[in-house]
């Protein structure tokens, strides 16, 4: 899903890498690490870079296109992951999208806030699900 993300936005015309940001919550290095490679392989002939941060490190920071990366904390943190979630959003000036997963041994059936949350956005947002 990432890398057909990835793909999507790369045949737009006029957007340079760095107008790209990839902004992620919880996920484990070895999904940072691929995520650093794929765009590494895609910016190898080119100045221009793709940004790949963790929402602490993106409030500041804006791009014509984000790709978001949200890991659901667990059941009990609605406020937690609707915030983060927000802020993560709110890094894209024209066009985002967002990748939710769960937890290890978790499902989104397990976190009945961000089910809510996608069929609320579903008439708004293409929800692909998985």
């Amino acid at each position: 899903v990432f890398n057909n993300e990835l793909d999507i936005l790369f045949a737009t015309d006029g957007l340079n890498y760095s107008d790209i940001g990839i902004v992620h919550t919880f996920v484990a290095s070895s999904v940072v690490s691929l995520v650093k490679n794929s765009v590494n392989r895609r910016c190898v002939n080119t100045d221009s870079k793709i940004a790949v941060c963790d929402t602490g490190a993106s409030y500041s920071a804006q791009w014509p296109a984000v790709i978001v990366l949200h890991k659901v904390r667990s059941v009990y943190s609605e406020e937690w992951d609707l915030t983060q979630l927000y802020l993560m959003l709110s890094r894209a000036r024209v066009y985002c999208s967002v990748v939710i997963f769960p937890y290890e041994g978790r499902t989104l059936d397990d976190s009945p806030h961000m089910l809510r949350l996608l069929r609320n956005l579903s008439s708004f947002a293409r929800i692909i699900w998985h």
